[in-house]
């Protein structure tokens, strides 16, 4: 490959859904850990299910920062109020992530028409729908443009046409099941199926697909990974990517 690349995508692993995406020397955080040194670092979180919180809410190198300022942590503005309980989710949350950090992490509420920005680098989020409410965000500059999904339905209408219409140059989509018989399952529990992720394929002519968050179903994952390689979807650890083309920096073990 001969043009420079644009980015890189970094999956902590194929099961969990922590995404380090580098775009311009700025590194955006999706559901995923804090760290000591977080100069050009942007923190989002898609939804409130345990498995996506719970690596902004344990404990992180993050104390060891000399920053007097709090880590802030973009996510959307969950006011539902569920079990009983007299505070909504986001501020039940907000609270938790501030008392076990020691202070040192913020929730920070966004909703749908509110653009981030970050030197030339603009974050549109975008509700896919779930079990509960989800942010997907659409992370573009003048050069490229990525759109993580976070879980979202795939068998969604609404879903698929919002993705399709964005047109990323890369998109990193959770896809928790991947054979025939497991079709319902998804669409019962509102996940993404490697069909769906194949129909979006279809009408994306110029994307590349990173697939991430598969379910702890699958242990042997070389027969996944070799499923996704036939399909030209993209299960890996490191992904270097232009608007050409991509380079697999490293793979799953």
């Amino acid at each position: 490959m001969n043009s420079k690349f644009l980015g890189s995508v970094r999956l902590h692993a194929p099961y969990h859904p922590s995404i380090v995406i580098k775009l311009d020397k700025i590194e955006f955080r999706v559901d995923s850990p804090c760290g000591a040194k977080n100069e050009n670092k942007v923190y989002l979180l898609t939804h409130f299910h345990f498995d996506h919180v719970r690596s902004c809410m344990a404990g992180g190198a993050d104390f060891l920062s000399l920053s007097e300022n709090p880590i802030k942590i973009y996510a959307p503005y969950d006011d539902r109020k569920e079990y009983g309980e007299t505070e909504n989710v986001f501020d039940i949350h907000s609270k938790m992530i501030n008392f076990h950090s020691k202070g040192r992490r913020k929730l920070v509420p966004i909703q749908e028409n509110e653009n981030l920005r970050f030197n030339g680098t603009t974050i549109v989020p975008v509700p896919l729908k779930h079990t509960v409410p989800n942010f997907g965000y659409y992370i573009n500059n003048p050069e490229t443009s990525i759109l993580v999904t976070g879980d979202w339905e795939g068998s969604n209408y609404k879903n698929r046409q919002k993705i399709i219409s964005l047109a990323p140059r890369v998109l990193v989509t959770e896809c928790r099941y991947f054979f025939e018989e497991e079709i319902e399952i998804a669409e019962e529990r509102m996940h993404a199926h490697v069909e769906d992720v194949l129909d979006l394929k279809e009408e994306l002519d110029n994307t590349m697909i990173v697939l991430t968050h598969v379910s702890h179903r699958y242990r042997d994952l070389e027969n996944i990974v070799k499923l996704t390689k036939e399909k030209d979807l993209i299960l890996a650890k490191n992904i270097s990517f232009n608007n050409t083309g991509y380079r697999i920096r490293e793979r799953f073990k």
